[in-house]
This record gives structure tokens, sequence and C-alpha cells, in this order.
């Protein structure tokens, strides 16, 4: 048989459980609750704040566009030099070439077939 005071034990421990027990079950609900809206927050400024990750991966696209650009100007300045070079060595030749083929000019007495 249990005493008195045992009895008393037992049952402000029954009742002191189910109190802390019910204290932890809100207090771990409101705390699921706010990790969830920080972490949406999270993702949500990572997806679309100041420097988010869209904003980045546009950027990374408009970087490959200048490149492929600029290897493009580089590949037309290369060719340009060429050219330059060509006319400080051949001068009247490449000056006539470049009125033939750029300019459609044509020398005196010459006939133009053209071709469709």
């Amino acid at each position: 048989m249990t005493t008195l005071y045992e009895a008393i034990m037992i049952r402000i421990r029954k009742i002191s459980s189910g109190f802390f027990m019910r204290l932890f079950r809100s207090f771990r609900r409101k705390y699921l609750f706010y990790m969830a809206g920080f972490i949406a927050m999270l993702l949500f400024f990572g997806l679309f704040g100041g420097r988010s990750l869209m904003q980045i991966y546009h950027l990374k696209e408009e970087r490959e566009r200048i490149r492929a650009s600029n290897a493009r100007l580089h590949e037309e300045n290369q060719k340009l030099a060429e050219q330059i070079g060509r006319m400080k060595h051949n001068k009247k030749e490449e000056v006539e070439r470049i009125a033939r083929e750029e300019l459609g000019l044509v020398k005196k007495g010459e006939l133009v077939y053209k071709f469709e």
C-alpha cells in the first residue's frame, strides 16, 4: 500500500508532467511556426531579393553575351589590322580591291555582268 504522501506525490507528478507536456507542445508548435516563417523569408529574399539568385543568373547570362561580343569585336579588329597592313604594302592594289568588292566600282571600259 502506498502512503498518503506517496499518492499525493504521484498525483502532483502526473499533473505537473501533463502541464509541462502541454507547455512543451505549445512551445514546440510556436517554435516550428516561427522557424518555418523564418525559412520562408530567407528563401524569398534569397530568390528575389537585392542580390538574389535570379539576379545572379541574369548577370551571368549578360556576362556571357558581353564575352561573345568582345570576342567578335576582337576578331573584327584583327581583320582590320591585317587590311591596314596590306594597304601599307600594296596600297594601289588593296584600294582597288576594296573599291571593287565593297563599293561595287568598276574601271572604265569594263563590263559588269549581274547574275540573279
